[in-house]
Parts: structure tokens; C-alpha cells; sequence
């Protein structure tokens, strides 16, 4: 008997099970044909295997223990991590947080984006008209990143490697113990995309401008390392140096835009600083 059966059996007098219409990634269910009381309908039947909740080991999660729906109402339950020894993560966190987005990515490398975000993050070029219209033409083509935006989008959407990223991961979304054990939370624009946007945006999280011109590429190389190691672990046939390298040589298309969506924002946010228009320019003279 399918494992989803008796979840249905208190709901429908007569279950009738027809033909699987594609599987879940990594065998976490089904979708499947059927009818219900006579009704045509479909089934997403989700089942997480054993081996996903517990990997990966330095990529964890806050335990969610409950989802509650009532029309369009709905209730997430998660145990309160700071009743198990965590507490909201700080600046001391920030390489045990690189790591665990060195891992989430490697993970997940190449996972189809089933009922998730196509593209992740919230401030990419699609979800964001209003601010991409409040960007002023710039006659300098190669200043002008309204210009650009476009190019910007199509070469981060085109990058031949793939993972789910976190799309919010920002300090404030980690907890950390003593171990410097780190748990992720609020996946709210959880999606595809390449890694290193989410290590762009955890840096602006963190990082002033100084630091960030201090210390930037040393915690990309430690990013990067830790990505390797975890794509060797996860995925041994896969080109990590390849991957790695790709993902860093778009580190500067990054920048450029999550500055497209602040210029268009909030052109005087404080996370527009020098290192990012050094970013950004960068970009720019290679690209336009």
C-alpha cells in the first residue's frame, strides 16, 4: 500500500490510484493520478527518506514539527532552537556560516527546483519592475546599469551549474551554538541559482566596507575551499574546481545586481558602498 493511502482514507470514501506522473528529487515522493470520491484529481505525496533529514550534517535546519492549513491560512511549527543551546548567530559566525553555505550548495548542486522558486532570491530582474523603472538612463553606457540590467540577469540565469539557494541569507537567518554549529532558517525565497549569490548577500549582511575591502577575498577562498571538499563528499563526479570557478568569476555580475535592485529602491541604502561599486564597475568594464 502506498505510504499516502491512509492519509487520505480519513477524507475520501472511495480512493481509486492511477498512473505516477514523475517521481520527487532524491525519493522524497510522488505525483500521482487519481480519483477521490469519484473526483479527478492529483496527489503530490511527499515522504522525506531518512537519509535527508540527516544530511548534510553541516547544512542543518531549524526542525520544523508542524504545518497547519486552513483555507488560505497557514501555520509552520519549528522548535525553538534556543531551547537546545543555539542562539541567534553573530560577525564571530561568519566562516562556520560560509561553510555551511559551502555545503548547502554542494548539496543540493544540481537538485531541480520542485515546488521551490525558479529563480531564487527576492531581488531578481523579473520580481522587480517598479524598481527597474525608477532607475534613471545613464548616457555613459558603461555607468549606466539600468542599461546593463538585462545582460546582468541573462549570465547569472545562464550558469552552466546549478544549486538551490537560501535566497535570504543574511546573519540575521542563522543560529549558532558553542561548537560553532550553524542552523538555517527562513527559506521563504529558497530557489535555483549559483552559490555564490547567496555568499554575496550574506557579506553585505555583515560586513562593513572596510571589511568587506579587508577581508573579502579571504573568506571567498575559505568559501570556496569548503565547497570543493563538500562537492567531492556529495557529488564525486562532479567538476568541483570547474564549478568553483565558475561561480567565482561571477561574483562581480552578483553585485551588480543586488545594486540594480537597491539603486532602484533605495538609491541612498547604506549597503551601496565602495567596495560594491567596485563590483559593479568591474562588471561593467568587461561586460559593456
Amino acid at each position: 500500500m502506498a505510504f499516502y493511502i491512509p492519509l487520505l482514507q480519513p477524507h475520501f470514501k472511495h480512493i481509486e490510484i492511477g498512473d505516477t506522473l514523475t517521481s520527487l528529487w532524491s525519493g522524497c515522493g510522488n505525483i500521482v493520478q487519481c480519483q477521490l470520491d469519484d473526483e479527478p484529481c492529483v496527489i503530490k505525496a511527499i515522504k522525506i527518506p531518512s537519509y535527508i533529514h540527516h544530511l548534510p550534517v553541516h547544512a542543518q535546519s531549524i526542525e520544523c514539527i508542524g504545518a497547519i492549513n486552513k483555507d488560505d491560512e497557514y501555520a509552520l511549527v519549528f522548535k525553538d532552537f534556543t531551547k537546545h543551546g543555539f542562539a541567534q548567530a553573530g560577525a564571530q559566525h561568519v566562516k562556520a556560516i560560509l561553510k555551511w553555505l559551502a555545503h548547502f550548495h554542494a548539496f543540493n548542486l544540481s537538485k531541480p527546483a520542485e515546488g521551490l522558486w525558479q529563480q531564487g532570491n527576492y531581488w531578481h530582474l523579473s520580481t522587480r519592475p517598479d524598481e527597474f523603472n525608477k532607475l534613471k538612463d545613464n548616457l555613459d553606457k558603461k555607468s549606466d546599469i539600468k542599461n546593463a540590467a538585462h545582460k546582468i540577469d541573462e549570465q547569472l540565469q545562464s550558469c552552466a551549474y546549478k544549486t538551490l539557494i537560501h535566497g535570504d541569507a543574511k546573519l540575521a537567518n542563522f543560529a549558532a551554538n558553542e561548537r560553532d554549529e550553524i542552523l538555517g532558517y527562513d527559506f521563504q525565497y529558497i530557489g535555483a541559482g549559483c552559490g555564490i549569490i547567496d555568499v554575496m548577500y550574506f557579506m553585505t549582511s555583515c560586513l562593513s566596507d572596510a571589511q568587506l575591502h579587508e577581508c573579502a577575498d579571504e573568506y571567498i577562498a575559505y568559501y570556496f575551499d569548503n565547497l570543493k571538499a563538500a562537492i567531492t563528499t556529495y557529488h564525486p563526479t562532479a567538476p568541483a574546481s570547474k564549478i568553483a570557478d565558475d561561480w567565482l568569476a561571477l561574483w562581480p555580475a552578483a553585485w551588480a545586481d543586488f545594486y540594480r535592485f537597491l539603486a532602484g529602491w533605495s538609491p541612498e541604502h547604506q549597503k551601496i558602498n565602495s567596495y560594491m561599486q567596485q563590483q559593479v564597475n568591474s562588471w561593467l568594464a568587461s561586460n559593456i
